[in-house]
């Protein structure tokens, strides 16, 4: 599937929902967003949330004398984003950003850069308005760390939803040129794994909406019901959400 056409599945699934997942998803004390919080200095003083969805980041990333924006180009996410309290927000375009040259301390992006379009001219348009010295950090789906049991558990979901259960987006590229082209500088490109623990009926529907959008409703109600039986035999369903984090300074 071309990132295109996987970034048009993205722009179809109900706002929220791969909030409402990535923020039950833990690996040791941490969630996927946190973990990309982390790569933020306490020293940047503007940052932009890049394809925010329902801004998560700008609150992970608040703090006191800190300004974040969040940008995403789906009114519905940043009506949401706005519902939930978060902003300031703007919408727009990831690949023509509405912003001065080094406008930001940082740029983050979580999952955003694995779906659009063109990537290239993302990440362009992010070193054009990071600062001298600015940090671009980014999450994006990864196929790995996985053991034996999480690709077992991985292939009876596909058998039953006919496709592949993932976050949306091409997880594979590789940064160093990516980022190069654009005159950014790697500084990381780290993996880890994260799990979504499934105890009930709602767990199971909650990650089946995250994961599958707009999936066949047969077969995501057929993923709940395994998911469920699962549970009910073992207490507890841990699906796997491996993550890659990126970044790169100007």
């Amino acid at each position: 599937m071309s990132v295109a056409a996987d970034a048009g599945r993205y722009r179809d699934r109900v706002p929220g929902a791969i909030e409402a997942v990535l923020s039950r998803a833990y690996g040791g004390d941490h969630t996927p967003y946190e973990w990309l919080a982390r790569s933020v200095a306490g020293s940047a003083n503007t940052v932009l949330d890049l394809a925010c969805g329902t801004g998560v980041m700008i609150e992970r990333l608040a703090r006191e004398g800190r300004t974040v924006i969040g940008l995403d180009r789906a009114w519905v996410e940043v009506e949401e984003a706005r519902r939930r309290g978060r902003g300031p927000l703007v919408q727009g375009h990831a690949s023509y950003l509405p912003f001065a040259d080094g406008s930001f301390d940082a740029v983050v992006c979580s999952l955003g850069m694995a779906v659009v379009a063109d990537r290239p001219r993302l990440i362009a348009e992010v070193a054009r308005v990071l600062k001298p010295g600015g940090l671009f950090a980014a999450l994006t789906p990864s196929m790995r760390p996985a053991n034996s049991d999480d690709l077992k558990l991985v292939g009876q979901l596909a058998r039953t939803l006919r496709v592949a259960p993932k976050l949306p987006g091409i997880t594979e590229f590789k940064s160093r040129v990516a980022f190069e082209a654009a005159g950014l500088t790697k500084a990381e490109d780290k993996r880890a794994k994260y799990h979504f623990e499934v105890k009930s009926r709602a767990d199971a529907e909650l990650l089946v909406a995250g994961l599958r959008g707009k999936a066949s409703p047969d077969r995501s109600a057929a993923a709940v019901e395994f998911l469920v039986n699962r549970a009910a035999s073992s207490g507890a369903v841990r699906v796997p959400l491996p993550m890659r984090r990126l970044s790169a300074i100007k």
